[in-house]
């Protein structure tokens, strides 16, 4: 049976913490496959200054050239409304019908899964594979884990790697050195395509 794994977001842009973070995960877990899913419009953000979709699924490319079971796919980037996780999961169950589905969240997203559309549904399409991002947090993921479906939900202890794409949508704004931050061809695109400026 295939192991995909997914990971879903804004990605804007996409940074090192999220890369440290797929390179635990996958270390740990040891997926075919590593889907990154860049959203069209996220449900729970407000989404200001958004780059494209284009210009987002291009710096994912960039970001992970040099991790060979990476791919980057663009199924939410054609929706016209809202991207919800159920019917991405329905639509890559079609693509990939006997593969099984490994969605990565953060603490927040574990912590408020009860309220997203038809969580329960989306627990019989996939594994949740969850990670503390502080070392507090490790606890309170296991207990939710517990309480939703411990059947489901893996919580995985990783180095925490805290920074937000916000933050770095600020530095750029600012005109502040953010090469410690972002693989070095996905600062280069953003400062090619004037991105957050």
């Amino acid at each position: 049976m295939k192991k995909i794994g997914l990971f879903g977001g804004t990605f804007n842009p996409i940074h090192n913490g999220h890369l440290n973070l797929l390179r635990q995960v996958q270390a740990e877990m040891q997926f075919d496959e590593l889907l990154l899913i860049p959203s069209h419009i996220p449900p729970h953000k407000a989404a200001s200054d958004l780059a494209s979709g284009n210009d987002r699924l291009e710096m994912l490319r960039l970001a992970i050239e040099d991790m060979p079971e990476a791919g980057v796919c663009d199924i939410e980037l054609h929706n016209s409304g809202k991207s919800y996780t159920i019917d991405t999961l329905k639509k890559l169950r079609q693509i990939f019908p006997t593969a099984d589905f490994y969605f990565i969240v953060g603490t927040d997203m574990l912590l408020t899964f009860d309220e997203w559309k038809q969580w329960r549904e989306i627990l019989k399409l996939t594994y949740l594979v969850a990670s503390g991002r502080d070392e507090g947090e490790y606890e309170r993921l296991l207990e939710k884990a517990q309480k939703l479906n411990k059947d489901r939900i893996i919580v995985l202890h990783t180095q925490p790697f805290p920074l937000s794409s916000t933050q770095i949508r600020q530095k750029v704004k600012a005109g502040e050195d953010v090469s410690q931050l972002l693989p070095p061809k996905v600062l280069r695109y953003i400062k090619q395509k004037g991105l957050y400026r």
